[in-house]
């Protein structure tokens, strides 16, 4: 069995999101460009190999998958087993790459799939935690409009409906160190569900602190932006 490539160790977010992640090779993923988890596993199971001179990319596809259906016997079921929301996938060739921020499921498919992995990727021990915590953040080479830190979406939901025009007052008096435009005035005052999904930009951490204690319950998920240097 060959040994579990050495963990690289970083300090950034996968898709802002994701603090693991594994590459596994094996031939017949891209398979799973055409077909779900559940069909391809059907595949697998009762598809016999496709013999021809004149194969299309698809029929060799198919053949790989069957091929190594030892493999995906025991990989679809794994992903199958664990919660919705666990992980995340990529596919690019032969390779699929696995995103989390689950260390169990993490370590399981390590460790289940250890010949297959080509690159896998951890924080370094003891960040785990800070990494999860810390806000999220987007990376970038230029702020928007050469001037905002974060990127604020809003809860007009949770704001009580007589207080929102008291509050909007306010919001549009802290421009220009939020962008606060007539069009979002108007639909955090009509809003009262939580269907839609809006934002402002802010201009810095004091700005944004400052938003949350007049109103601690307008902002919902906040995003930094870090410049790429």
């Amino acid at each position: 069995m060959k040994k579990l490539p050495t963990a690289k160790k970083t300090k950034k977010k996968f898709y802002n999101k994701y603090i693991y992640k594994v590459s596994l090779e094996i031939p017949g993923i891209s398979g799973l460009r055409y077909y779900d988890l559940h069909k391809f596993i059907e595949i697998c199971q009762t598809q016999e190999l496709v013999s021809s001179p004149d194969l299309t990319w698809k029929d060799r596809v198919m053949n790989q998958m069957i091929s190594n259906k030892h493999v995906w016997m025991k990989l679809i079921p794994y992903l199958n087993g664990v919660e919705k929301g666990t992980y995340f996938k990529r596919l690019e060739g032969d390779h699929i790459d696995l995103y989390t921020n689950d260390k169990a499921f993490y370590q399981g498919v390590c460790n289940k799939f250890s010949e297959f992995v080509r690159l896998r990727f951890q924080p370094p021990k003891g960040m785990e935690t800070q990494m999860l915590e810390e806000e999220k953040k987007i990376f970038v080479k230029k702020l928007p409009h050469d001037n905002y830190e974060y990127r604020a979406y809003l809860h007009p939901h949770k704001i009580a409906h007589d207080d929102k025009q008291l509050l909007v007052n306010w919001l549009s008096n802290q421009k220009p160190k939020i962008t606060f435009t007539s069009s979002i005035k108007k639909w955090l005052i009509n809003t009262d569900q939580n269907w839609d999904r809006r934002y402002i930009y802010i201009d810095n951490e004091q700005t944004l602190l400052m938003i949350k204690l007049r109103s601690p319950s307008l902002l919902g998920q906040v995003f930094k932006y870090e410049l790429i240097r």
